[in-house]
């Protein structure tokens, strides 16, 4: 149905005898084909017979009187679109000899010779491969001098650069530079005409010298500083000032980036372990608060797609292990954030139980406490340390059910006294079983005379 409209519609205005009119059409058949194959209305051989009716559109409107370059562009490309590179170099060749300086053609000939090069390298034939590409390079360069004041033709030589120094091996680090400077160039000649994302997804961590001329240009442009900040955190841990203050940016910038706190957290993480190596304690510290408040501002929006995608590695309990880690370094509010995610995907990990009842019960929040001391004794139901915890709860916070308080005082005295009595114990760590055997003999004595006074 989208084709025969479009058809229809080309079929009206050539009967018009327009120029627009048919242009117009053959603009609206190519759309409308991109759509079908995107929807998947058009497959296989019929995809190819639809671009071949859009190149036969633009070739009809070639033979009209004042027909622009950009008809052998639109022509050339439905071609290409329709697997017939060979007559897609052809067309434009052909537009080049009435257009030999337009720029737009100059470029599309250039993209349509990478093709051909890589379709004839894949096969083999490197020697070929290698002239198209010097072919390419010769009408970019044409372009960019017809269009000194367009980034395109620049970037294009960035691109075909960049290819060429990544097929050599990627170690000359002049070759490298240079293909670099194409893309700065571009950068600087016209800023708006730079696609951040494209820059990034071709130079990744070597990206940031075409990101500054960038941004020195578009200071307001958040994914800028998105991309910039990327970068920098896949550059490693030495880095990390960089990386926090460009996705600060982001967030100044646009708040809703939430997501922005994932790569300030784990950069923060990476920093953290790499002064730890240098034991640099104090600066490793700090690193590990700035890790644990980001973690904890990521993890409040997309705590769930964190879970899944560690989840998919099979590292979800190391990772509730590094937050519960984490935890110890950060201030109580985030510490909780971080925690309650860590005992919602690791429900069963002891130690995260244990120290989100405590911060509970440091805040405030009694009832809370009391519900994440008990999920701990579920797991591990003799040991005394949580047994008085748990009561402490009862005792001092909500003054309640002093008999349940009382009974758990006994169960982790006599508990605490099989271990240390024990003779497979010698040897063993014990301290934790002493306090909790002295601390429930103390509370048991003042809930016993009625002293709810804890301290």
């Amino acid at each position: 149905m989208i084709i025969c409209t479009t058809l229809l519609l080309f079929a009206q205005s050539e009967s018009a005898q327009s120029l627009e009119e048919q242009m117009a059409a053959a603009v609206t058949l190519g759309q409308q084909t991109e759509a079908g194959i995107a929807a998947g209305e058009i497959t296989g051989f019929n995809a190819i017979d639809a671009w071949t009716d859009v190149a036969y559109a633009w070739q009809d409107i070639s033979i009209l009187d004042g027909a622009p370059a950009s008809v052998w562009v639109n022509w050339s490309e439905a071609l290409l679109n329709g697997g017939d590179t060979d007559n897609a170099i052809s067309t434009a060749d052909d537009g080049l000899e009435k257009f030999a300086t337009n720029a737009a053609l100059l470029e599309q000939s250039g993209r349509l010779l990478l093709a051909e090069s890589r379709s004839v390298a894949s096969m083999g034939n490197e020697e070929k491969a290698a002239k198209l590409t010097l072919a390419a390079v010769a009408a970019f360069t044409a372009a960019s001098e017809n269009a000194p004041e367009t980034a395109s033709p620049l970037l294009r030589l960035g691109e075909a650069a960049w290819t060429a120094f990544v097929n050599g091996g990627g170690a000359d680090a002049e070759e490298k530079a240079d293909a670099i400077a194409w893309w700065v160039k571009a950068a600087a000649v016209d800023a708006t005409g730079v696609d951040s994302g494209t820059v990034y997804a071709w130079l990744q961590a070597d990206s940031i010298a075409v990101l500054d001329v960038l941004i020195a240009a578009q200071p307001e442009d958040v994914l800028l500083y998105w991309y910039r900040g990327m970068a920098y955190y896949y550059k490693g841990a030495e880095f990390w000032l960089n990386v926090h203050g460009d996705f600060n940016k982001v967030i100044e910038l646009n708040p809703a980036f939430t997501n922005a706190f994932f790569f300030l957290a784990d950069g923060a993480f990476q920093r953290g372990v790499m002064q730890s190596t240098a034991k640099d304690d104090d600066k490793a510290k700090k690193a590990y608060n700035f890790s644990g408040k980001y973690y904890a501002l990521y993890l409040k929006d997309f705590g769930a797609n964190h879970a899944q995608s560690v989840s998919q590695s099979g590292g979800l309990l190391a990772e509730c292990q590094r937050m519960n880690f984490l935890a110890s370094f950060t201030d109580y509010a985030h510490a909780i954030l971080i925690l309650e995610w860590a005992t919602s995907n690791a429900p069963d990990y002891l130690d995260v139980w244990n120290n989100l009842a405590f911060l509970y019960r440091e805040t405030g929040e009694a009832e809370k406490s009391l519900a994440a001391y008990q999920q701990a004794l579920s797991i591990q139901p003799d040991d005394p340390q949580i047994m008085n915890d748990l009561a402490v709860i009862y005792h001092y916070y909500l003054r309640t059910e002093d008999e349940i308080a009382l009974e758990l005082y006994r169960n982790a005295i006599i508990r605490a006294e099989e271990i240390l009595n024990a003779e497979n114990s010698a040897g063993d760590d014990l301290s934790l079983v002493r306090i909790a055997l002295r601390d429930a003999r103390n509370n048991l004595s003042k809930l016993s005379k009625g002293n709810r006074r804890n301290g």
